[in-house]
């Protein structure tokens, strides 16, 4: 098991980051390596809710398992998905905005020792990409490590 972990504040409102990060729809305008994530089935981000995403190299199911407005929100993957993830974002208030904590746990499918080895990269990834999304809400638009403009 990997597990990543990464704080990041961001200068904007809390619910205004809250109701980005609870469309998973936006995760692709703040991480490079998803190419588009699509809501299967109707209705609103509510626990329960699937989700298919396509990255770089594969794609993954996911569903949101835990939400509380403007406080928490956790998405775990399904039993389709090639990869085993859970990621939650928890929220508080800052003095100029807010503050993201980001707890990611991936299961990959290799020995113990080497995804310990492996979790240097995609920690690292991760920070960055949380940077792009302070990048776009403080400064309203970024460029994503693959040449993406991305607006607000």
């Amino acid at each position: 098991m990997i597990v990543l972990r990464n704080s990041i504040i961001i200068n904007a409102p809390l619910e205004k980051v809250f109701n980005f990060l609870a469309a998973p729809e936006n995760f692709p305008k703040w991480n490079y390596y998803l190419k588009t994530v699509r809501k299967i089935g109707e209705g609103n981000p509510v626990i329960g809710s699937t989700y298919h995403q396509i990255r770089k190299a594969d794609e993954q199911y996911f569903t949101i398992s835990g939400f509380k407005e403007n406080e928490y929100l956790e998405i775990s993957s399904t039993k389709k998905s090639a990869i085993t993830f859970k990621r939650k974002f928890s929220f508080s208030t800052t003095e100029n905005g807010c503050c993201i904590n980001d707890y990611f746990e991936l299961a990959p499918r290799v020995p113990n020792f080497i995804g310990k080895w492996l979790s240097k990269k995609p920690q690292k990834a991760v920070g960055e990409n949380l940077m792009k999304l302070k990048e776009l809400f403080e400064k309203g638009a970024t460029t994503l490590q693959d040449g993406r403009v991305i607006s607000l």
